[in-house]
């Protein structure tokens, strides 16, 4: 017989799932009336919350699973970082780390895993705006942390960066600089089609700060070839010929973009200038140096396991800009 879920007995109980699990957590005050409905709905179902709900300390299985979709247009240096942080923080804990990949980011790639209680918690990467997997694992009462920041309420914790902000900062640098026609190399198109927050988030960071500043925007995803690189830059200069500055954020393309603008014949930063939002490690190797804001990947995967840990609260890391040799005033030609 299938186990009874914790969706079910929120049904018979009328509250929400997140109500069984604070009743059965006791992590909030609910009132008696609602404890008593829930507790008679437990008995009735013969409902058994998931051994994990417990605090991971207790060592049920030491493992936790980390649920990382790859797509056509992941990127194995950009994503590893975060897996990274993940598995050092858990081998701290004493803790193995049980790989998920599924290829579409949904409910059916992480469910079967979850569901079968072989592991203890889990971190779910790669995060939608609107994520069903964040629903399952409130349903299982399941520990579980979101290494992205989700756009609906619901009962898990997450870590992640502020990519509106750090968009923000990019802009702002390059007004300052004297630029006033800017354009945005954004994530591959693949990130926007599965509603991905990080990418949204750059997205509407910068289109703010330029409109902020009484700029006009200017933006296109970037998918991860040479040749989308080409199209890209000449779609941006087709629409703005005065363009003087890019943000990128399709991070590993960053060396393919700068061969692609000395190409064009365009030098860094006379004829253009360049910011990025990138982990530090791809960055540091662009010549010349780049200007860009860290994305603290490896911190964000360790971070993922102390919340799980710890049941901590959610956490936004702020953005800072490394100043590099990418960035001038624009040209006067």
């Amino acid at each position: 017989m299938p186990s009874t879920t914790i969706s079910q007995v929120a049904k018979r109980a009328g509250v929400s799932p997140s109500t069984v699990s604070y009743v059965l957590s006791g992590n909030r005050s609910i009132s008696e009336e609602t404890r008593v409905r829930v507790r008679k709905a437990i008995k009735e179902l013969n409902y058994k919350p998931h051994a994990g709900a417990r605090s991971l300390r207790a060592g049920k299985t030491d493992v936790v699973a980390l649920a990382v979709p790859f797509y056509d247009w992941s990127s194995e240096p950009v994503l590893m970082p975060y897996v990274y942080g993940v598995v050092e923080a858990a081998r701290r804990h004493g803790w193995n780390v049980m790989l998920v990949t599924g290829g579409t980011g949904d409910v059916s790639d992480v469910e079967g895993v979850v569901g079968s209680k072989m592991v203890d918690g889990v971190v779910l990467m790669e995060v939608r705006l609107h994520d069903e997997r964040l629903r399952l694992v409130e349903d299982l009462a399941i520990p579980a942390v979101a290494l992205g920041m989700p756009s609906d309420p619901v009962n898990v914790p997450f870590v992640d960066f502020d990519f509106e902000s750090a968009g923000r900062l990019c802009v702002e640098h390059l007004v300052a600089n004297g630029h006033r026609h800017i354009g945005l190399l954004a994530a591959p198109p693949g990130a926007f089609d599965k509603n991905l927050g990080y990418a949204h988030r750059l997205w509407g960071g910068v289109a703010k700060g330029l409109a902020d500043a009484g700029l006009s925007f200017n933006g296109l995803p970037l998918a991860p070839t040479t040749e989308a690189a080409q199209r890209a830059l000449e779609t941006l200069f087709g629409r703005q010929p005065s363009l003087s500055a890019l943000i990128v954020h399709s991070e590993s393309m960053l060396e393919v973009l700068m061969r692609t603008l000395a190409q064009r014949g365009l030098n860094v930063p006379d004829d253009i200038s360049v910011v990025a939002v990138a982990w530090r490690e791809l960055a540091k190797h662009i010549v010349p140096p780049l200007s860009y804001v860290n994305v603290p990947a490896v911190e964000m995967g360790q971070t993922a396991v102390e919340l799980l840990a710890e049941h901590g609260p959610a956490r936004l890391l702020p953005p800072t800009l490394e100043l590099g040799a990418t960035v001038g005033p624009p040209s006067k030609t």
